[in-house]
């Protein structure tokens, strides 16, 4: 049985080949390589060159792994073992043919090598990413304080100057000089508001708050810059809603605000709607739904997730301000304030959002 298993699978693997001590063939069963008898097998591959040197000292034995050997078109991956012989009996050399063993071998050692390159490049990569989200972090928070100093400055200065006797047209320069820079500081702000959520230093505060009045109040700051554009701002609010709520009422009214500042910007005709829903209400909890709507120019934009990306402006033209940093923040604080955010848009007809936040009561 051991006999016939080994003709069987280990014959064809396996090749004897008997020398003399010159070196010549003498013997061989030619299981893997055809060598006439009586000729040196170092005239078959450079590699047998080694073969006399090593038949000088009797019973001596080497063996050599892995030698590639390419012979009449056959390439084969061999373990070759030397056994010198002694004065009774002649060296010989064994062949053992290993081809599929170093092919697996090998696939797989260079699957197991791209595998922990892949994975070094990954851990590189994710620390170069951090490195600059620290980097970037630094540098706007820095930035956005060494802006706000001398604008400070400005802005008071402005204001005496306002309070000085002015022509019409120093009126005028004065004007655009504080629109400049409260526009400048909206920027700022954007800024250093980016870098808090990034870095994660912005809280949510929960604090008792006169809901209706702080919808009111809203509605009295964005009014004047509707009609400026000949909009009319309208808000709708569900009278249901309890008058005291307690959240973080700064950060809900930097949500809406930049939603309806959008909506005003991007409105040439038409209105601007705030609608304030509430969904749900349980016991000391309730859930809001804000729904600001617009007729303007919608957003030209086949990914929804493109639109919350921080410096991803809406519009392509030089005459629109911003740095496009008023969705990515309103998107986070709503996530911060475990709400939710979508919206649904229209070339040329308009642009809804819908923010749903939680409240307590």
């Amino acid at each position: 049985m051991i006999e016939h298993i080994r003709n069987k699978y280990l014959n064809s693997l396996t090749q004897i080949v008997v020398l003399n001590k010159n070196g010549q063939v003498i013997q061989t069963d030619n299981q893997l390589f055809a060598f006439p008898l009586e000729s040196l097998l170092e005239d078959f591959h450079p590699f047998f060159y080694i073969i006399p040197s090593l038949l000088e000292e009797d019973n001596q034995e080497t063996v050599f792994s892995g030698v590639h050997i390419d012979y009449l078109e056959t390439k084969m991956v061999l373990d070759v073992i030397v056994n010198s012989g002694s004065e009774e009996s002649n060296p010989f050399v064994i062949l053992i043919d290993f081809s599929s063993y170093y092919k697996n071998f090998q696939s797989i050692a260079q699957e197991k090598n791209e595998s922990i390159l892949s994975f070094h490049l990954e851990e590189l990569k994710n620390q170069q990413l951090e490195a600059e989200k620290i980097f970037k972090d630094k540098f706007l928070a820095n930035v956005s304080h060494d802006l706000k100093t001398p604008l400070w400055g400005t802005t008071f200065f402005v204001n005496k100057l306002e309070q000085t006797q002015l022509t019409t047209i120093q009126k005028d320069y004065v004007q655009t000089i504080k629109e400049s820079n409260e526009h400048i500081y909206h920027l700022v702000q954007d800024l250093l508001d980016l870098s808090k959520i990034e870095s994660g230093q912005m809280e949510i505060v929960h604090e008792v708050f006169d809901f209706h009045q702080a919808m009111f109040h809203l509605e009295s700051i964005l009014k004047p810059k509707a009609n400026d554009r000949k909009l009319c701002l309208e808000m709708k609010m569900d009278k249901s809603i309890p008058k005291q709520l307690t959240g973080d009422k700064v950060r809900l009214n930097q949500i809406l605000i930049n939603l309806l500042d959008n909506s005003i910007k991007f409105t040439h005709e038409g209105s601007v709607t705030l609608e304030i829903n509430q969904l749900e209400k349980k016991e000391g909890k309730t859930q809001l739904e804000f729904v600001v709507k617009d007729t303007g120019s919608g957003i030209d934009t086949s990914n929804k997730e493109e639109v919350f990306l921080s410096f991803k402006k809406l519009h392509s033209s030089k005459k629109i301000e911003g740095l496009g940093l008023g969705l990515a923040i309103v998107s986070n604080l709503v996530r911060l304030m475990e709400g939710e955010i979508d919206f649904q848009t229209e070339i040329n007809i308009g642009t809804t959002f819908v923010v749903v936040l939680p409240f307590e009561t």
